[in-house]
């Protein structure tokens, strides 16, 4: 009986050493990960916005996770003169996977009183609204406009040919 014991001791410990060489092991793994550049540790909010804004300079609104291109980022909203843009900062590579300024220069050669324009030749009336959207890389003019008749129109305009994307007429 003491034998049995003795045993159910022996093994207890051999068991608590190995989880403890085991642990020790697993850091220290994990340190010279680290240390070699393979993986230099999650990416915080705060790191995600400081690399955005060296893309974008204006002020952080928002911050999610998002996939982005098949790649885990952190998409920062930031404001800059009345406009929103997206940033997408890659979680592992700590790199912004976009540059949205860029991105609204290649593909928005209309302005928006030329869609305003564009939208008014379809229906007379008042522009109540009109904005630049973007939304995954697409800009339209979202213009809204109260029609002489009293009811409302909204049309989404291709900002890079003028196209007609999308008209709805209220009643």
């Amino acid at each position: 009986m003491l034998k049995k014991k003795w045993m159910i001791g022996v093994l207890a410990g051999a068991l608590a050493a190995g989880g403890f060489s085991y642990n020790a092991f697993a850091k220290e793994n994990n340190s010279q990960v680290t240390q070699n550049g393979v993986s230099s540790g999650a990416l915080s909010e705060k790191e995600a916005a400081e690399i955005a804004k060296t893309v974008v300079d204006g002020t952080v609104d928002d911050i999610d996770k998002e996939m982005y291109d098949g790649k885990e980022a952190y998409e920062v909203e930031i404001e800059k003169a009345g406009e929103d843009y997206d940033v997408y900062v890659d979680i592992n590579t700590k790199k912004p996977l976009n540059d949205p300024l860029k991105e609204k220069e290649e593909q928005v050669s209309l302005t928006k009183e030329e869609a305003e324009k564009i939208a008014l030749k379809q229906t007379n009336g008042t522009v109540t609204e009109s904005k630049l959207d973007e939304d995954d890389g697409v800009y339209i003019y979202e213009i809204e406009i109260k029609t002489d008749q009293g009811t409302e129109a909204e049309f989404d305009i291709s900002a890079k040919d003028g196209r007609i994307i999308k008209q709805e007429l209220d009643d």
